[in-house]
Parts: structure tokens; sequence; C-alpha cells
């Protein structure tokens, strides 16, 4: 109870994002920033660990950040660009006709190499590179755009915590200390799990859709 009293202040930040973005307050955006917002006043004025030399550093380390991930997108759009004007993503769909997969089959490879993708590339740069490649192949084979969506993100969110590569692994063991043979170890039930779960919203396109219709 004491524990959860002195960190009243920082649990307050994923009820304020949360709160603010099912509340339909803000968009998941804006609640980066109005988080970013609520750390630096509450380490600043209540922990008082933060200095303004130190908050400067923040900043311009995000900047840097920043940069680093539009460059990123920048490419990406730029490939995108390509692939749309080269006729490459109907000349994959051609190439993957000539194999008669049936869907589940498709749906199957695709979820293999997304999971290969996104233990490699961050989400955003993966979703920008394989969306326009992909997206016509599925809608040939009768997916919905939403399920394709739903899948790409589960499999990008598995894929950050899938050894050897997944970015949350090297950020666990930088943060924590964690050696990452005990990460890779502990990370397993949980990768399990989300197959379960993956396999489920992949071949039960309701899951994704039934909210969808509902609301329409």
């Amino acid at each position: 109870m004491q524990a959860t009293r002195e960190a009243g202040w920082s649990l307050g930040a994923p009820v304020v994002i949360l709160g603010g973005i099912y509340g339909g307050i803000f968009t998941p955006t804006e609640a980066a920033g109005i988080a970013v917002v609520y750390a630096v006043l509450v380490s600043r004025f209540v922990f008082r660990e933060l200095t303004w030399l130190e908050l400067w550093r923040i900043t311009s380390n995000s900047m840097f950040l920043c940069a680093q991930v539009l460059i990123i997108v920048a490419g990406a759009g730029l490939y995108s660009w390509m692939v749309t004007t080269s006729g490459l993503a109907h000349k994959l769909l051609v190439f993957i006709q000539g194999f008669d997969l049936a869907r589940w089959e498709l749906l199957l490879v695709f979820n293999l190499l997304l999971l290969v993708v996104g233990s490699f590339l961050e989400p955003p740069a993966a979703i920008l590179i394989l969306t326009p490649l992909f997206l016509p192949v599925m809608q040939a084979a009768g997916v919905d755009p939403i399920h394709f969506g739903m899948i790409m993100t589960v499999n990008l969110a598995i894929g950050m915590f899938t050894p050897p590569f997944g970015l949350n692994l090297f950020a666990a063991n930088a943060l924590f200390k964690v050696p990452l043979p005990t990460l890779y170890r502990g990370v397993l039930p949980f990768l399990g799990l989300y197959s379960v779960a993956l396999m489920l919203i992949t071949y039960i396109p309701e899951i994704s859709l039934f909210p969808v219709r509902l609301l329409r």
C-alpha cells in the first residue's frame, strides 16, 4: 500500500492516456503529447527529480530520435510510391496466384513473413513498406482490409519481443540489465499465448469485423 501511494502520480499516466483515448477526449497521437507534458510536470514539480538542464538534454535526445524515425518514414514513403507506380504489387499478386494457395495457406505464409519482419523492423516502417505490397494480394484472396490490418498489427506487436532480435528484448536488456538468454526464456510463454491469439484473429475474421459491423 505504501509503494502504491508513492507510485500514485506515476500510475496516473496510463489513467490519463487510456481514459482520454477511450473517453473520446483526444486521439492516441494527442495522448502521446499529453503524456509527455504530464510526465514532465510530475517529474519536475512532484518528485523533483528532473532539472531544467536534464529536461533540455531529454528534449534534444528525443529530437534526434524523432528525426531518425522520420528519415525511415520518408524512405518507406518513397518505397511505397515506387511499389505502386512500378506495378510490383500486381506482379507479386500474379506470382502468388501461380502457387494456387488456399486462403488459409496464404494467411499462414503472410503471418510467418510478418513475424520475421517484425523482429527486425519497427512497426511504422514495416507497415509503410509492406502494406502497399500485400494489401492487393489479400483483397484478391477475399480478406477484408480491416481484418488485414488487425493481422498485421498483432504480428508486428509479437515481432517486437520475438527472439533473437525483437527490439523490446534489447530495450529490456539495456534498461533493466537482464541477460538476453534470461529474457528469451521469459518471453516464451507469452509468445505461446500471443500465437494462439494470432491464429484466432487470423482464422476467425468476425473477431475483428463484428465490432465494426455492429457500429455501422
